[in-house]
């Protein structure tokens, strides 16, 4: 289960199941893009976040943590998609 923590250095920070750890990275990258003006920053198993004034605290925490999990969906189907793209092209 995730937890929202607060921190001296940082607004919060989300903690990341061990099952999606290895798509925080890349995520975190698409996360810069929809909120630049936030400071993003991985310590481990979490994403540290601040400052995030102009953004309410619940909404930025489902949008780590939907972009997480629309990531794994993603790693873990490419191989599929690209199998479907394949056979479709070759008719």
């Amino acid at each position: 289960m995730t937890k929202l923590l607060k921190l001296n250095d940082a607004d919060f920070v989300v903690e990341i199941p061990p099952q999606f750890e290895k798509y925080v990275d890349t995520a975190m990258l698409r996360l810069q893009v929809l909120y630049p003006a936030c400071r993003l920053t991985r310590e481990g198993n979490a994403i540290s976040i601040g400052p995030s004034d102009s953004v309410a605290e619940d909404q930025l925490r489902r949008d780590v943590l939907h972009t997480i999990f629309r990531e794994k969906v993603y790693a873990e189907t490419l191989v599929m998609r690209q199998a479907l793209v394949t056979a479709v092209m070759r008719r």
